[in-house]
């Protein structure tokens, strides 16, 4: 075989690979985790504030999994008058597969979703509310296993 039939066949493997490449990329979707991301990172502020209000009152988990259910923990301080929460489970790579729910948590700050719910794989757990003037919130990433 001699110098020109190795660079032709260099050249062959070097379009097949970039056509692969190709092909691959196209089937990639990328999807911002939040609608109107320019319009909140206006009022990031508010949530670096909630952030804090609630570090100060806990910095542990609020998340836990059990077997068939995902339990969440809020500080019985701040659990009683809750007067707008929300719980959200945004997937990383689909959107569709969102969750968001209204936070009703009973007398001892726990509220229990089932884990049928939401897939398996990785979400994004973000957990916002307001007690007694004051606005929470907390953010983690979340491993949801079947």
């Amino acid at each position: 075989m001699n110098w020109g039939h190795k660079i032709t066949i260099v050249i062959i493997v070097f379009l097949v690979g970039m056509t692969g490449m190709v092909y691959v990329a196209s089937k990639q979707t990328n999807e911002m985790i939040d609608e109107k991301y320019y319009e909140k990172e206006l009022v990031y502020q508010d949530l670096i504030n909630a952030k804090e209000n609630l570090k100060n009152v806990t910095a542990a988990s609020m998340v836990q999994q059990q077997q068939g259910r995902v339990q969440i923990q809020l500080p019985v301080s701040l659990a009683s008058p809750i007067e707008n929460g929300t719980i959200s489970f945004l997937r990383n790579e689909d959107k569709s597969q969102d969750i968001q729910l209204k936070l009703q948590p009973d007398a001892q700050g726990v509220q229990v979703i089932d884990k049928s719910l939401l897939k398996k794989g990785w979400y994004k757990f973000r957990i916002r509310w307001s007690s007694n003037g004051k606005a929470y919130y907390s953010e983690e990433n979340l491993r949801i296993e079947s």
